[in-house]
Parts: structure tokens; C-alpha cells; sequence
């Protein structure tokens, strides 16, 4: 009988060895990415009102009040972008690098730009009602959360 498909590959042996990360590292991480984002956010406020530090005068100019608009409201595509990107990349956040956690596919391979999108996507519709869906980590057998089930994703913990 001849072959029809592609051969099923089998699952990495990264996922099968390593514990899934339960609430309280995937807590500790968040809230580390919360001092992060909010440092950037005050980088993004010193950029902002750097001109009016400088000049003798505490009245804004038309341009100057553009400015702080510009610099102030880039700071929102920011930090999604941020979060893809390393997820993306190392399939990490700066919180789950300091907790030893990372975010994989099912399979525990890296995420493709594809899923980190999608994670990045879905993310905030989890986290936005009073954080309500990180709520299925306490119920969930592979510990995933809303975003994750949606996405595709698991988070391990780290040798």
C-alpha cells in the first residue's frame, strides 16, 4: 500500500519532559511584563514632554502639542508589537524570562509568526475582563489559559 500523505511528526521530546507551568510562575511573570511595559511607557513620557523640559516656557506650541500626541499614542501599537515579537522570537516574554517559562505550540515546538500573532490577538480578550481568562489555568490539564486555548499554545517550565 503506498504512502498517501505526509508522515505524522512525532512530537518533540522538549514537550513531553517538561511540565506545563501552573498558575502562580505564569503570575509572577505577568506581573514582572506590567514593570516592564510601564518602564517603557515612562521612556515613552520623557520622549513625549522632552521639548518642554528644554524650553524656558511650560506652554505647549501647536507643534509641540502634536508631539506629545504622536509619541504618546505610538506607545499603543508598542506594546503589542513587543510581546509578538519575543514571543515570536524566543518564545519568551522579559517576565517569562526571568520565571524560566516559555510559550510553545501544542507539540512544544517554537511558535511560528502565524501563532504569535494570534496570541498576541487573542490575548487581551482573556486579560481585559478583569483578567477572567487566566481563570481555566486552575482547571485546565496542560494548565493553558483562554489565549492559549485559543491559539494553540502551552507554556513550560524551563530545566
Amino acid at each position: 500500500m503506498a504512502a498517501t500523505g505526509q508522515a505524522k511528526a512525532a512530537p518533540s521530546p522538549h514537550a513531553a519532559v517538561l511540565p506545563y507551568a501552573g498558575f502562580s510562575l505564569r503570575a509572577v511573570a505577568f506581573i514582572l511584563d506590567c514593570i516592564v511595559v510601564g518602564s517603557c511607557f515612562l521612556l515613552f513620557f520623557i520622549v513625549a514632554f522632552l521639548p518642554i523640559a528644554i524650553a524656558s516656557d511650560s506652554h505647549l506650541s501647536g507643534t509641540e502639542e502634536q508631539w506629545v500626541y504622536v509619541v504618546l499614542l505610538s506607545y499603543i501599537p508598542f506594546v503589542p508589537l513587543f510581546f509578538f515579537v519575543l514571543w515570536a522570537w524566543r518564545g519568551q516574554s522579559p517576565g517569562m524570562m526571568a520565571v524560566r517559562i516559555e510559550v510553545t505550540d501544542r507539540d512544544g515546538e517554537p511558535l511560528s509568526a502565524t501563532r504569535a500573532l494570534l496570541r498576541t490577538l487573542v490575548w487581551p480578550l482573556g486579560m481585559l475582563p478583569l483578567g477572567i481568562g487566566a481563570v481555566p489555568v486552575l482547571f485546565d490539564d496542560e494548565d493553558r489559559a483562554l489565549h492559549d486555548m485559543l491559539s494553540g499554545t502551552v507554556v513550560l517550565e524551563l530545566p
